[in-house]
């Protein structure tokens, strides 16, 4: 599978932390992993958050935001972004560049989305909506989490870092994860004034959790570099096992005091 020729993380003179590098889809399950077990877990009040969207039951909302979390990287598909790194086990096309115009892998994930996947409605959950409606909405929460970084993503105009084997393997991916999450629901009033008013209060706090999702994902204290191919549900029972561990990083909620009067507050 093309999938596995794409590296995500690599050993950067890190001696320990597993292989020489960790393979792209695997990190995308590690951090989608953790935004699932955050979920969970309703770490920092993040399944009130859902359930404020519409989606009432924790497995449903904790599958959604793992989906979405797989989207995070796809801006690492791109050639300009793997040719910071070779290793012999990683095929090199003969097409690839030696040199691109320097662009956040954040901002070529937004736009991968922009220009090509989201012209892929195989690759978006079941849902009541209409195709153009679901893109819409999907659309809404692509700046969140392809800005992992604590900024959204800047909009592109036309931009080649991508070869088309790129865009097949992003492709491939997304395709291949979509098994993992049966229960995931669209609420169809996302595409509602009402709807997207809420999206866009709730958002900045929601995308407070996918850094926290990627930073602690990133950690090979408990998702060490892998490089092998495996099947996708193999890896995704795993990551979910190292996530639950990874949790523990992560200090407890800070408890709300009962109102005591204004005069306190001064």
């Amino acid at each position: 599978m093309a999938m596995f020729n794409y590296w995500g993380k690599t050993c950067r003179g890190e001696k320990d932390g597993g292989d020489d590098y960790h393979l792209l889809c695997w990190h995308s399950l590690d951090v989608a992993a953790m935004g699932y077990e955050m979920v969970k877990r309703n770490l920092y009040g993040l399944a009130d958050y859902f359930r404020q969207l519409g989606i009432a039951e924790i497995e449903p909302a904790a599958q959604f935001f793992a989906w979405l979390l797989c989207w995070h990287d796809t801006g690492k598909f791109a050639s300009s972004f793997q040719q910071r790194y070779s290793h012999p086990d990683l095929h090199v096309p003969a097409e690839r560049r030696q040199n691109y115009e320097p662009i956040p892998h954040a901002t070529l994930g937004y736009g991968l989305w922009n220009s090509w996947l989201g012209e892929c409605p195989e690759l978006l959950p079941d849902s009541t909506l209409p195709p153009r409606k679901l893109k819409r909405v999907i659309a809404m929460w692509m700046p969140l989490v392809t800005g992992h970084h604590g900024h959204p993503p800047k909009g592109l105009g036309e931009f080649n870092h991508f070869l088309q084997q790129d865009k097949d393997a992003a492709r491939e991916f997304l395709t291949s994860i979509k098994a993992l999450f049966p229960l995931i629901e669209i609420p169809a009033f996302w595409d509602e004034d009402d709807g997207i008013e809420l999206f866009q209060r709730l958002s900045w706090l929601i995308s407070a959790t996918v850094v926290l999702a990627d930073w602690t994902g990133s950690s090979t204290r408990y998702f060490p570099r892998i490089a092998r191919a495996m099947p996708i549900d193999a890896y995704w029972q795993q990551a979910q096992e190292k996530a639950q561990a990874a949790l523990t990083i992560f200090p407890p909620s800070s408890t709300v005091a009962p109102f005591s009067g204004v005069n306190t507050l001064f």
